[in-house]
């Protein structure tokens, strides 16, 4: 959360520096662009203003975003980053089409006016002013993880290319060819639609929990590296400004106790924050399905097998359990490395009986050599004998 408030104080000193640099540009190029007649100076001008008026508004979206989670906004303002970005592009587009009606009138009145060449040397220094604002607000924006302020350096970029697009305007129109400065004027208005369309849609698509699929496969592929997890079930994603929050539904070994399964989920939530920089994860987990051979006429046969293994002294130390404890029919107790040196085949199991106590313990009775055997497997991912018993028979 704290990491959160400091990205959106970067995101602010990023709005700061364009807002201070627009003013100054925008002023230049608009009293200038009168003075020397030039519509595409006059329109780069507009769009500095429109970019003022969208940073301004990105400014104090920034800093409403920055409010703490309230009664009424439980995962807190973030959406507020998301909202000013979309009003910023409604702006833009309003003074877009303003100034693409205003240069149509002027192709249309076939009005004629001399430029001054001077007026190509303000749109190479904003031009070169620009970029550098594009490279410190891109840089900042990564820092921040701030996606209003990756648009805003979007837009310091198209505005770089805009001022160097008006250099060549009036350049192009001081060498008698004043056709040339209104076409600049209208593809510089298809950079500011086109920027705003752009801010638009990443907008809105956030504010409507709109999410990138390629991502969600990403994180699949990064959890099912974390042994134990059997599928990744379902995933939705949202965006609050720049945090991103997941709601992950789990397929997990069944065998797994709610402590492990607990300990899975924490590496989940660890991982995707650590290696995606997902704010917050909320993982939901299910059981996987029981496999078919684990189905109890299955498990009969597999079972039967086992014990006959164990009674033939065959893959003891596979399918006995470190606690294994067996006790004899006098009483005499045994453990795995003790029943394993004095194991003896007697004679072939007969009366085999299995009882269900629960999906992963069984129960197994047999007779072998005149003496009941009762023996306990439980499932633990694998099957293995945790308990075995002779009785005297009656």
């Amino acid at each position: 959360m704290n990491q959160s408030m400091s990205n959106l104080k970067l995101a602010e000193r990023g709005a700061i520096i364009s807002i201070s640099t627009y003013l100054l540009l925008s002023a230049a190029k608009l009293a200038t662009g009168h003075l020397l007649h030039s519509s595409s100076l006059v329109a780069d001008g507009f769009n500095n203003v429109s970019d003022i008026i969208g940073n301004v508004a990105l400014l104090i979206g920034i800093r409403m975003a920055r409010q703490p989670a309230d009664r009424d906004h439980r995962f807190g303002h973030w959406k507020i980053e998301d909202l000013a970005s979309l009003i910023t592009s409604i702006i833009m587009f309003y003074v877009g089409f303003d100034v693409l009606r205003d240069t149509i009138q002027k192709i249309l009145s076939r009005e004629q006016t001399i430029i001054d060449p001077l007026g190509a040397f303000l749109g190479i220094i904003s031009a070169a002013v620009m970029f550098v604002v594009y490279l410190y607000n891109t840089r900042l924006s990564k820092k921040s993880k701030s996606k209003a302020l990756k648009a805003a350096a979007k837009d310091n970029l198209s505005d770089a290319v805009t001022s160097l697009g008006t250099s060549i305007a009036i350049l192009a129109s001081s060498f008698n060819y004043p056709i040339v400065d209104k076409l600049v004027a209208i593809i510089i208005t298809f950079f500011i639609l086109k920027t705003a369309y752009d801010i638009f849609i990443e907008s809105s698509f956030s504010l409507s929990d709109g999410f990138d699929d390629r991502l969600l496969e990403d994180y699949q592929k990064a959890i099912m590296e974390i042994p134990k997890i059997s599928k990744v079930k379902s995933q939705r994603g949202r965006t609050y400004g720049s945090n991103i929050y997941l709601d992950i539904t789990l397929e997990m070994n069944p065998d797994l106790s709610v402590y492990e399964s607990h300990e899975i989920a924490d590496q989940v939530e660890s991982m995707l924050e650590e290696r995606f920089g997902v704010f917050d994860t909320d993982v939901h987990i299910e059981p996987a399905p029981i496999p078919e051979d684990e189905i109890l006429d299955n498990v009969y046969k597999k079972l039967l097998m086992r014990e006959q293994l164990i009674d033939q002294g065959n893959q003891l130390e596979e399918l006995l359990a470190e606690d294994f404890i067996y006790i004899r029919q006098d009483g005499e107790q045994m453990d795995k490395e003790a029943y394993r040196a004095e194991k003896e085949l007697k004679a072939a199991i007969k009366d085999i009986q299995i009882t269900s106590i629960s999906q992963k313990t069984k129960l197994i009775c047999y007779e072998l050599d005149g003496i009941v055997h009762t023996s306990i497997w439980r499932r633990h991912e694998t099957w293995q004998n945790i308990f075995h018993q002779e009785t005297k028979k009656e």
